[in-house]
């Protein structure tokens, strides 16, 4: 059984008027890949976001590109053309036998939307990069991916991505709520992602606007770089309430824009964000909070020319296995820390060290061994700070 030509056929009819193919509650068998013409709609019955209830609802079963990353993606969007309300989800990908597959979606044009959508157990989730798009939309997605989660990049106004969650429970409850996978597939899936899984990848991006955005158990949570596309290049992104949970690296900034970077506020990272050497543009942070697991080291490393500042955030921890590391460590460019916490006691809390420019370190609340200037050659401001 194949809907792949019923489902196709529908859509192309469709986009002659730009109208809306409607897919009734049942399971689809897709061994193709579709594609949504411009200003048409393919649309199932969820109404909101929702777990992965694969016998309920409008569920793709999802087959093409079996072992074949850069084989063609399973849906395509173009410009003005909408992914609304279904389940989607790859039978032959089992938590033992995990293969790869190409992008699950893969958006193109001016003002694609995905809204509404559950992706059960992707390899690699969404792809709003691989080709120049204007204004995209993702909202209300929920995905399980085992090694990218949302490519972006290519887009020369204003991304808006709305509740996006990547979190491998989509594939832990598959046939909720009637059951669940077995303890040891959940591991299996846990430990894949935590050794491969990127969730939200971030190139050329003009005032990108993320809220609610959230990866758990990933290698990298959020990873910011330059990439050699035709337009290409580096972002710059304003995140609010995001998050990364459980996993490693929970921020990479590799390159940003020098003029405009990334602002990150009332987010909570577990457990390390890095600013790389080769970053040009500003980091800045208000009102986040840090909170390790037992392989985190630092909760910030800070490399590199660019500026990085914190306010109003919470740290606590750190150095989990005892090797003497600072909470915040900075060895390039400049560093603002004002009006933070740092709440584990008896921890080294900030270490400026050779290589540092500048760094203004004011009005926050430290205990234990407060901030050590290890070789820092920079011009330091230390005022108005408090030891318990």
């Amino acid at each position: 059984m194949d809907d792949t030509q019923a489902i196709q056929a529908a859509l192309d009819e469709a986009g002659k008027k730009g109208e809306v193919v409607r897919l009734p509650a049942g399971q689809y068998c897709v061994r193709g890949t579709l594609s949504i013409p411009p200003g048409t709609t393919l649309a199932g019955m969820w109404q909101g976001p929702h777990s992965a209830m694969v016998e309920r609802g409008t569920v793709l079963l999802a087959f093409a590109g079996r072992g074949d990353e850069s084989s063609a993606p399973f849906i395509s969007l173009s410009h003005s053309s909408t992914l609304q309300g279904v389940t989607i989800w790859y039978p032959e990908q089992l938590p033992d036998d995990i293969h790869p597959y190409p992008w699950t979606i893969a958006m193109r044009g001016h003002h694609p939307t995905v809204q509404d959508v559950t992706i059960v157990n992707a390899f690699n989730g969404i792809d709003n990069g691989s080709q120049h798009s204007e204004c995209p939309m993702l909202r209300n997605v929920h995905m399980c991916c085992l090694r990218r989660g949302v490519y972006l990049d290519q887009t020369s106004d204003i991304p808006r991505y709305e509740n996006v969650h990547i979190h491998s429970v989509y594939w832990w409850r598959l046939h909720y709520p009637e059951s669940a996978l077995p303890r040891e597939d959940v591991q299996a899936i846990e430990r894949f992602t935590l050794d491969n899984l990127e969730g939200f990848i971030i190139g050329r991006t003009d005032w990108g606007y993320f809220s609610n955005c959230f990866v758990i158990w990933a290698r990298i949570g959020w990873r910011f770089i330059r990439t050699s596309t035709p337009s290409g290049g580096t972002g710059n992104v304003t995140m609010t309430q995001c998050g990364s949970d459980i996993g490693p690296l929970a921020v990479l900034v590799e390159e940003t824009q020098p003029h405009a970077g990334i602002a990150m506020q009332n987010c909570q990272f577990m457990s390390t964000i890095e600013v790389a050497a080769s970053n040009q543009g500003p980091v800045k942070l208000v009102n986040c909070g840090f909170w390790g697991i037992r392989q985190t080291v630092e909760q910030v490393r800070k490399h590199g020319p660019s500026t990085l500042m914190l306010q109003s955030c919470h740290f606590n921890g750190w150095d989990a296995a005892g090797l003497d590391a600072p909470c915040i460590a900075a060895d390039g460019g400049r560093l603002v820390v004002m009006g933070c916490e740092f709440m584990h006691e008896g921890k080294e809390q900030i270490r400026l060290m050779k290589g540092l420019r500048a760094a203004a370190i004011t009005g926050n609340l430290l205990r234990g061994k407060g901030i050590n200037r290890q070789g820092c050659d920079g011009k330091v401001e230390a005022e108005g700070n408090t030891w318990e």
